[in-house]
């Protein structure tokens, strides 16, 4: 029997063995890494492996049978035959060497494609995608009852607790794309993408649906509905429940029963519902929500009982309100006339207590009622996006900044590809003082734009004081780029930078500020002391106008401190700026009442009270949404207090920050 082991040692069986092995393996890790990314059919490399093993006999019986020798490959004629047998050590054999090559190659292709198999791993197995349905109807307004199709059935789908769906904003940027399967989920991060059709035409219409595994190509599911223009509810319904059934989902008779509620008996009013909801996700500005209300109007009209209309009419009055559209109480009580008649008809309804939400939110700053109504809509749709931005924007209102980057996260996996969910994470992220965590949230193949290169300017600024970086990060935002360039008394380039900045009023949600204040402060900033006081005459009339109309908004408030500040009238500053501090303070509002308390702070620094200057940094130093170590570094606002003691162990403090390179 030795004499037997002695032969395979001789004509190299296991060397041979050991080699072959080495080579499998690193076959096998390049099939499981590469296949893939090609999209090479499963089954090839399921070919490959059985190739491989089929070989590993045969390769022994060769090995037994011929040897490499100086004359070439040659029988091996037993164990009197005579080969090259090198006389290096073991270590240094070109064979040898080959198969330690190999095995290393192997261990590290193994260790990439584990931990692309990490990844993959990660991703929600119960997790899915609902791409735009392709519209083969050609009247153009079937464009929203396609686009609806998908809508409702992502609603639908986010009532079941244990599914993971994207949301309609980060759907929708696939749209008529050319992108493969594999590479849109793994964009999304879900394991399943949900494809298909819908055509109408003379008062029915066909949908075709299919659910596939993003990673095996494999159709889990599919079905062709030929049915009345009227079941389309049904449909919707069915298409869902089928889904989640497929994905082995489980779901109760009350979620079931939420999933078959018809939105409305009238296909033309929920025409009007679907373009309403177009003008709202295209976007908060007038003329959007003033569409939106107009569209959900008609609605209405048609069917007097459709609720989520109504809800939805109600929001989007409070939008004109909370946005700054439109101020006057009239909206407020528009808003609750349309979330009244719709919490008659359908009070347990996920949409109508989201409506309810808002209107304690934006209607009255009640965070503890919004969240109360936010939470029981997403007791009915926990997977919705939207109501988890906005339990996250009370948490944040409240002063809870933990809780709500947790719900904004949330509600950013769920819409991936959504600016307003990056947007508001980030901004938490940013106000929490994570400025590194909130640069690298974001995929770069998104189209981030104005909003969300605004927080990456920000952190990169309150992170370094470095504000011509912030300002290239910044890209178009001008208004922005105006502001950084003030800080650093750059007033040349902001004031090209206020040349595009459109409109004599420059109006957000903590901002009242006529151009001229700024065009003032420049002019001051380049000499031209007459020119620039004209300026900010002119905006101290128009914010005393505005303060006329809008006496319990703080925002004209804080623009009229800033304004006398730059006069040089510091009593009529500092009692403008208590004002807004006493409309919304921090108690009442953790982001915005904060908001307020730093601009009266540089208002004391501006005119020279430096007490209560530095009593305002050590406070909002300590607090989220407060000030930041870049700002404090560099800000001219802070020139009166900056070589004070006090300040400087602000400044040193904020400095420990583990995002803080110094």
């Amino acid at each position: 029997m030795s004499n037997f082991f002695e032969e395979l040692k001789r004509r190299k069986v296991y060397r041979t063995a050991v080699a072959y092995a080495a080579v499998s393996f690193a076959i096998m890790q390049i099939v499981e890494i590469i296949f893939p990314m090609f999209e090479i059919p499963l089954w090839m490399g399921r070919f490959v492996i059985i190739v491989i093993v089929l070989g590993f006999p045969i390769a022994l019986v060769l090995s037994w049978m011929f040897d490499k020798t100086a004359d070439g490959i040659t029988r091996d004629k037993g164990a009197n035959s005579s080969s090259d047998s090198s006389t290096k050590p073991f270590y240094l054999q070109k064979q040898n060497l080959f198969i330690i090559g190999v095995l290393l190659a192997g261990i590290i292709i193994g260790r990439f494609a584990s931990s692309t198999n990490e990844e993959e791993s990660s991703i929600n197995p119960k997790s899915v995608a609902v791409l735009p349905f392709d519209n083969y109807s050609t009247a153009p307004e079937d464009q929203y009852f396609s686009d609806g199709m998908t809508e409702v059935i992502i609603a639908n789908l986010a009532k079941i607790k244990d599914l993971k769906v994207i949301s309609r904003t980060s759907v929708m940027e696939y749209k008529n794309t050319t992108k493969n399967i594999k590479k849109i989920a793994s964009e999304l991060g879900v394991a399943h993408i949900l494809e298909g059709s819908i055509q109408r035409s003379n008062g029915r219409i066909r949908v075709i649906g299919q659910l596939i595994d993003s990673q095996t190509d494999e159709h889990i599911w599919a079905e062709t509905y030929d049915r009345e223009e009227s079941d389309i509810f049904a449909l919707q319904s069915d298409v869902a429940l089928k889904i989640a059934k497929a994905l082995k989902s489980n779901i109760t008779a009350e979620q079931e029963e939420r999933i078959n509620e018809r939105l409305t008996e009238s296909t033309d009013a929920y025409e009007y519902y679907l373009k309403g909801k177009e003008y709202e996700n295209a976007g908060s500005t007038k003329e959007n929500v003033e569409a939106a209300i107009g569209e959900y109007e008609r609605a209405v009209i048609l069917d007097p009982n459709f609720a989520e209309a109504h809800a939805l009419i109600g929001v989007n009055h409070l939008g004109m309100k909370w946005y700054g559209y439109d101020l006057s109480d009239d909206r407020i009580t528009l808003a609750k006339k349309s979330i009244d008649r719709a919490l008659e008809l359908k009070p347990n309804n996920a949409t109508v207590r989201y409506g309810l939400g808002i209107y304690h939110y934006h209607g009255f700053r009640n965070y503890a009622e919004a969240m109360k109504e936010f939470r029981y809509a997403l007791s009915v749709e926990p997977g919705s996006a939207i109501f988890n931005i906005f339990g996250g924007a009370i948490y944040r209102r409240l002063g809870d900044y933990k809780k709500a980057e947790e719900s904004m996260l949330l509600a950013y996996e769920l819409d991936p590809r959504s600016t307003f969910m990056l947007f508001n994470l980030k901004g938490t992220v940013t106000s929490n003082r994570k400025y590194k965590r909130s640069i690298s949230l974001g995929d770069d193949s998104m189209n981030l734009e104005v909003l969300s290169s605004y927080w990456n300017g920000a952190a990169y600024y309150f992170m370094t004081g470095d504000a011509l970086a912030a300002i290239e990060m910044t890209k178009e935002n001008d208004f922005d780029k105006m502001e950084y360039s003030l800080s650093i008394n750059d007033f040349k380039n902001a004031k090209n930078y206020l040349k595009n900045v459109k409109g004599e009023l420059i109006q957000t949600n903590n901002t009242f500020m006529p151009k001229n204040y700024y065009l003032g402060v420049i002019e001051q900033g380049l000499g031209r002391q007459e020119l620039g006081q004209k300026y900010l005459l002119n905006a101290l009339n128009q914010l005393e106008k505005a303060i006329v109309k809008y006496s319990t908004d703080p925002r004209p408030f804080s623009g009229l401190a800033y304004v006398h500040a730059s006069l040089g009238n510091k009593d009529e500053a500092i009692k403008a700026g208590l004002m807004a501090t006493k409309l919304l303070p921090v108690s009442r509002d953790a982001m915005f009442g904060t908001y307020y308390k730093t601009f009266l702070t540089e208002v004391y620094a501006l005119v020279d009270d430096k007490e209560k200057a530095l009593e305002g940094v050590e406070y909002l130093s300590t607090i989220p949404a407060g000030l930041h170590y870049g700002q404090l570094k560099s800000d001219r606002v802070w020139d009166s207090i900056r070589d004070e003691p006090r300040f400087q162990s602000v400044l040193n403090e904020l400095a420990n920050n583990p995002d803080i390179d110094n």
